[in-house]
């Protein structure tokens, strides 16, 4: 049978907005939360690690940085890096069975260089390189572009810029975003993000905060609890992409209570919040203090690195899951498990009246704003009819089906939101 958008009586709930022809070649963000092509949820676990200045393959760094069990290592490149080299950094990390996340670092800090990130992506060669590898990859558009002055308008405009070019140019991976100030400022990610999204025509991005918030830039601990917090309660689809032990500059050779970052907190909650993390970095940095091992091995992890990748209850080793799909070419056959339990603000009460002949209403609840997908299957398991696929505000919605085209029989109808799923049997009668 074609599918069809149904006429819904009780809300209106057809608009310009509804009809999302975007393609998702591989990953891709459903609510707050990042998916792989088989619907098998991500929370990113792992490291940063800087290709572009010592080992551009990751060949030497790849297999060591896959013993904490990581799932993803976020790539610094930059545009002076040849398509063959970035295609070898992608590659050989999804060989390891590890996402691949390439990020940008020459707009570090300043605004202006924006667009020549913009260019580089889009450059023939690199969209090349990213369509034969879009099943797994992740790119990080620009690092902790633009400094504490860049406005909300400027970073608007700017990368809705960006994501217009990058998905006309046929890039239809998650696009990550990350915060100003060097990374530091998520209160830009809370209140632009949600546009943003809105203005990417695949609704497929991922915002990044740089959690360099030692007490000496005025944050407090409190401030990891209570943005992370904000952000979940949001729907935000956050990650935090950097974080290490300590900030200052390459000279500074003590951790003090002035300069040092609670490390252990941001893992504890990113875990408890299902908010994926990647620590920065592996190693060569000008200062040790930034680094988690001391020669780019699994064998010299220390000191905090050591407690990220592997000892602490919320390690890398202890959180991190790779999806069955990359690392065994295939969708999970035995299916996805459920969570253990449904938030109880996300509802789906059974069609009134059931069994029905003409027409029957179903009312669901959000408990947040949230991508929702409705549809109806058949009794063999076939989706007939796609009633909702678009976001909605939270509370109480609820839309009439007009079942005259539908013959006879048992169907079932399932309610996906933010990870969740509820579905119920409905049956037709004449």
């Amino acid at each position: 049978m074609q599918k069809r958008t149904l006429l819904f009586l009780s809300v209106l709930l057809i608009n310009a907005t509804l009809v999302n022809s975007q393609s998702h070649p591989g990953l891709r963000i459903n609510g707050r939360h990042l998916y792989d092509k088989c619907g098998e949820r991500v929370i990113l676990r792992g490291v940063s690690n800087p290709n572009i200045w010592f080992d551009k393959t990751g060949a030497t760094q790849y297999p060591e940085i896959e013993q904490t069990g990581a799932n993803v290592v976020r790539i610094v490149w930059q545009i002076n890096g040849s398509s063959t080299d970035l295609d070898a950094a992608i590659t050989n990390c999804i060989a390891q069975n590890m996402i691949p996340m390439v990020e940008l670092h020459d707009a570090t800090g300043d605004w202006s260089k924006l667009q020549d990130c913009i260019d580089y992506w889009i450059s023939e060669d690199v969209v090349s390189v990213i369509q034969e590898n879009e099943e797994y990859l992740l790119v990080n558009i620009a690092n902790e572009c633009g400094g504490y002055s860049v406005t909300n308008n400027q970073f608007t405009t700017g990368y809705t810029n960006a994501i217009t070019s990058m998905r006309a140019a046929g890039i239809h991976v998650p696009l990550i975003i990350d915060g100003t100030d060097w990374g530091k400022n998520i209160d830009i990610l809370q209140s632009q993000g949600p546009g943003l999204i809105e203005a990417d025509p695949d609704h497929n991005l991922l915002f990044s905060i740089h959690m360099w918030w030692p007490e000496m830039y005025g944050y407090t601990e409190s401030d990891i609890v209570d943005e992370i917090a904000q952000s979940v309660n949001m729907g935000l689809p956050l990650i935090v992409g950097e974080f290490s032990q300590m900030h200052g500059e390459c000279t500074t050779n003590v951790i003090t209570d002035q300069n040092s970052i609670e490390y252990t907190t941001i893992i504890r909650e990113c875990q408890e919040n299902a908010v994926g993390y990647i620590a920065w970095s592996w190693f060569g940095n000008c200062n040790p203090f930034w680094d988690m091992t001391t020669s780019g091995t699994y064998a010299t992890l220390y000191d905090w690195g050591l407690e990220v990748a592997v000892t602490d209850d919320n390690s890398i080793q202890n959180t991190s899951v790779r999806p069955y799909n990359i690392v065994n070419g295939i969708c999970n056959p035995s299916g996805n498990e459920q969570p253990e339990s449904v938030n109880e603000s996300f509802t789906l009460q059974q069609n009134y009246p059931n069994p029905f002949g003409e027409s029957t209403t179903i009312h669901y609840s959000l408990g947040q704003y949230s991508y929702v997908m409705l549809s109806v299957y058949n009794n063999l398991g076939e989706e007939i009819l796609t009633l909702v696929n678009s976001k909605q505000s939270p509370g109480d919605h609820s839309l009439t089906i007009d079942g005259r085209d539908l013959a006879p029989g048992i169907y079932t109808y399932s309610l996906k939101s933010d990870g969740y799923q509820l579905t119920k049997r409905m049956m037709i009668l004449r």
